[in-house]
């Protein structure tokens, strides 16, 4: 250790360091009251928050339960459609699942397919595949056209009584 500072140079040395570390003291020291005071404001915010919290859980569970709807009946089980069941098969009975004024497109009905069967279908069905199964079940008058597809929208199809003037 060097000891070429001079006895006064140490004697200010230690006078700094002494009013550094008082300062330091007097700053934690109200930096600690002003901690205890906001701890004290916070937990007394817990205590209000959480007996709220109880007692509007005591009502909103309760009304929640009775508010919430009936679960829809499971769809009926699906006879076994084997190992590869054919797409035309998977697109024919979703349409026959539909409602007689409901109508639909090729994607609409892709994804049914692709939502009911996922696990019977190695990839998923494209809406292209579907279109062509449902001209084949317009040709067979199983469904009949609303609107003709067009290169920017695409074909529309319904189960019901054909409308008059229909194609």
């Amino acid at each position: 250790m060097s000891t070429s500072l001079s006895v006064a140079q140490v004697l200010a040395n230690l006078e700094k360091k002494l009013a550094f570390h008082r300062d330091q003291e007097t700053l934690h020291t109200q930096q600690e009251a002003f901690h205890r005071d906001q701890r004290a404001v916070h937990g007394a915010e817990i205590e209000k928050v959480a007996q709220l919290l109880e007692a509007f859980k005591a009502v909103a569970l309760p009304a929640a339960e009775l508010a919430t709807p009936a679960m829809p009946p499971p769809p009926p089980e699906e006879p076994d459609l084997g190992a590869k069941p054919l797409i035309s098969r998977l697109v024919s009975r979703v349409v026959a699942s539909r409602s007689a004024d409901d109508t639909f497109g090729a994607s609409h009905i892709a994804a049914e397919v692709n939502s009911r069967y996922s696990s019977k279908l190695r990839r998923p069905v494209d809406s292209r595949t579907v279109s062509a199964a449902l001209r084949r079940l317009k040709t067979g008058g199983h469904v009949h056209s609303i609107r003709e597809g067009k290169a920017h929208h695409e074909a529309l199809y319904a189960t019901g009584p054909r409308p008059a003037g229909g194609r």
